[in-house]
């Protein structure tokens, strides 16, 4: 079943550029899942929650101030994998602005380990035809890095499952940029996160980025990673592509 929604972009959704940039669109993609859970009648046991583990978003451009943005969702069929895929695409009218596909598992919330889903009740949530290309992949752990910023997790980052929402690792990482790199108008066309362990209320995190930069032509891609000062364990890695500075950022 594909699933749709539209939202409206309002002053608070957008960025120092007037578009709602990729923490609002994590947030649009974020809800409209849910929603679609909600609507097929998809509800986890008691004591259980869903979790994501990576995520691949890639954008040719992003909705500005006004726009009204349609987004599209749909669940892959499981296989017996134990993570679920959900595919996303992101319209501004028939103009097409880009494609997500997130993985993600159930947990158990007293425990915080993963549990198996039952996904043999929900026949007809699954969709067979038209699924995207992409599979979020393993984004290995930097070894040379430098320190960009630290964070505490505060009570705004925690959500229902009492860990930092998803969304809020990639504001993390837009945080820790420069003001001035963001002004010069890099157009960010991706962002990949892998999500290797839960971040709680109190902990610190330190924001460090790959010295190590890849190119693919005019394509950069640029590595980060969030390494939690108590333990010193990496909670995630995510990479943001960008192209040269773009009119329409």
């Amino acid at each position: 079943m594909v699933f749709s929604e539209e939202y409206k972009v309002t002053s608070f959704m957008v960025n120092l550029r007037g578009r709602a940039g990729l923490y609002t669109i994590l947030n649009l993609v974020q809800d409209i899942g849910w929603q679609h859970a909600m609507k097929m009648g998809v509800q986890l046991p008691k004591g259980q929650g869903w979790v994501f583990t990576r995520q691949k978003l890639v954008m040719t451009d992003w909705p500005k101030y006004k726009d009204n943005v349609t987004l599209r969702t749909w669940l892959r069929e499981p296989g017996g994998n134990p993570f679920l895929l959900r595919d996303y695409e992101i319209f501004v009218g028939d103009r097409k602005l880009g494609e997500c596909t997130s993985t993600f598992t159930v947990f158990d919330t007293t425990t915080r380990k993963m549990v198996a889903g039952d996904w043999s009740r929900f026949p007809s949530v699954w969709q067979t035809e038209g699924t995207l290309p992409h599979v979020p992949g393993k984004i290995a752990i930097a070894t040379d890095t430098e320190d960009l910023a630290q964070f505490e997790v505060r009570n705004s980052d925690i959500d229902l499952n009492n860990h930092v929402n998803n969304t809020r690792y990639a504001q993390w990482v837009l945080d820790a940029i420069p003001i001035e790199i963001l002004r010069q108008g890099a157009h960010l066309v991706g962002y990949e996160v892998n999500f290797l362990s839960e971040m709680k209320i109190g902990d610190v995190v330190h924001l460090q980025k790959a010295k190590a930069e890849e190119s693919d032509g005019d394509r950069q891609r640029i590595q980060f990673q969030g390494t939690r000062a108590a333990d010193g364990k990496v909670a995630f890695t995510a990479v943001l592509t960008t192209l040269p500075e773009s009119p329409t950022v």
